[in-house]
């Protein structure tokens, strides 16, 4: 039987930066790593591996880090865990003992009853190295692709794809909007008009009715009674929690089938942490559990995790997320964080709106210069910042970052009017109606 201190079972975002903070916080303690495949992707880069990395190999997380930390990797499957002995057992029937143990097993895709969806041809995005290689491989050769699904990670495939001139691209979206369970609708139909520029097809308020072909994928038939040529299915409608490896255990599971955690990550049994995709996450302004799944989130609980493992840190506890995230469509960058305009309301805030628009450069007559929109969502009472979205060129993506902070620092709309900042004409938006600021001050009025 092997020993560890610290065990981490996943070694995506969350594991490699549990496995790191662990390290820097338990300079003496015996760190061990387990992870199913040799290979292991970068997530937030699988939509890139059809054209702009030209491979899934360019698209590796290195284990360079768990090296200099001098973590021990053991490629394995963790298969049952015993909390009252402290014992993971293994595919290859191998046992460890641990003290800690983290768990960061991820998200898997969700599937939906679709008839026909075991045919041939459909695909999904599944963090896995040889899976991906020969969806690329399948995709270089259609004709026809249809993506069902138009959150983030189907339209940045449909992007990626349409930069390939031989393929046509449709995204079927059943809301009104693709992104629009992130984004107020003015931004999603801004980025809607965007990807429908590069020659993509949006067929939104639709819901496929049916995946049809003899010995594969020939048509997607929708319920409006259209038939859509395909040749190859992208599935992209979202992802759920991997937390079968605790359903036999006395780990308790949230609402959304999330391991639950408490705000310093750690499960109801003791000595068990989960954090990542697999770990229930709860909203910071209504500590509602939400089913977000971003790498910055699990990053953020991994943190967390590794700093509290053997004595609590009270300045290092989970507030809850506040679902900071951006994407990129055709030249074109959206982020946001917070509360949306619809959000908000839904859950019954008092608020006040604010909204700026500007060139990104200054003057305006410079070379490259486009338009930069910024909408922020405040308490009415309060002036507190509740969230912020953006809608701009590639040099304004770091502003929702500045929000997120704020957010976090709970910064009121006062504060912004006199926020310090650096700007310069090739750079930045004048400091004379920067955006962060002017929508500010709307929002006051």
């Amino acid at each position: 039987m092997i020993k560890t201190n610290i065990l981490i079972i996943g070694g995506g975002p969350a594991g490699i930066v549990s496995a790191a903070v662990a390290r820097k916080n338990n300079a003496d303690k015996k760190i061990t790593l387990i992870r199913e495949n040799k290979k292991e992707i970068i997530p937030c880069g699988i939509p890139y591996i059809f054209n702009r990395l030209d491979s899934v190999e360019k698209n590796l997380m290195p284990d360079k880090s768990l090296k200099a930390n001098k973590i021990d990797l053991l490629i394995d499957k963790a298969v049952k865990i015993d909390t009252n002995k402290k014992i993971v057992n293994l595919k290859d029937g191998g046992k460890i003992n641990y003290d800690k143990l983290i768990l960061a097993t991820g998200s898997k895709p969700i599937l939906i009853p679709i008839k026909g969806i075991d045919k041939k041809g459909v695909w999904q995005i599944k963090k896995d190295f040889e899976y991906l290689k020969k969806l690329r491989q399948a995709a270089l050769k259609s004709k026809n692709i249809v993506i069902i699904g138009g959150g983030f990670i189907g339209v940045e495939i449909a992007e990626e794809l349409s930069s390939i001139k031989k393929l046509n691209i449709s995204i079927i979206e059943k809301l009104n909007h693709c992104l629009i369970t992130t984004f107020d609708e003015e931004f999603a139909a801004a980025a809607e008009e965007k990807i429908k520029r590069k020659r993509v097809k949006i067929f939104t308020k639709a819901a496929v009715k049916e995946i049809t072909g003899k010995n594969k994928v020939e048509f997607v038939k929708l319920d409006n009674g259209k038939n859509i040529p395909a040749d190859l299915v992208i599935l992209s409608i979202g992802a759920k929690p991997n937390a079968a490896l605790v359903k036999e255990t006395k780990i308790k599971l949230g609402n959304y089938n999330g391991i639950w955690v408490d705000k310093y990550m750690r499960t109801n049994i003791p000595d068990v942490f989960a954090v990542g995709d697999c770990a229930e996450t709860k909203d910071f302004f209504t500590g509602k559990h939400i089913p977000i799944m971003l790498a910055s989130t699990a990053t953020t609980e991994a943190r967390i995790a590794g700093a509290n493992l053997y004595q609590l840190k009270n300045l290092r506890k989970n507030k809850g997320t506040i679902t900071a995230f951006s994407t990129y469509v055709n030249g074109l960058v959206l982020g946001g964080t917070g509360l949306t305009e619809n959000k908000a309301k839904t859950e019954k805030f008092n608020i006040i709106v604010g909204a700026s628009e500007c060139p990104s450069h200054h003057p305006k007559a410079l070379p490259n210069t486009e338009s930069v929109k910024v909408k922020l969502i405040f308490s009415k009472t309060s002036k507190t910042l509740l969230g912020g979205q953006i809608i701009g060129p590639e040099s304004t993506s770091e502003m929702i970052n500045i929000l997120a902070l704020a957010i976090q620092r709970k910064m009121t709309a006062y504060d912004f009017e006199t926020l310090q900042i650096s700007t310069h004409p090739l750079l930045t938006a004048s400091p004379t109606i920067y955006p962060l600021i002017t929508a500010a001050q709307n929002a006051l009025k």
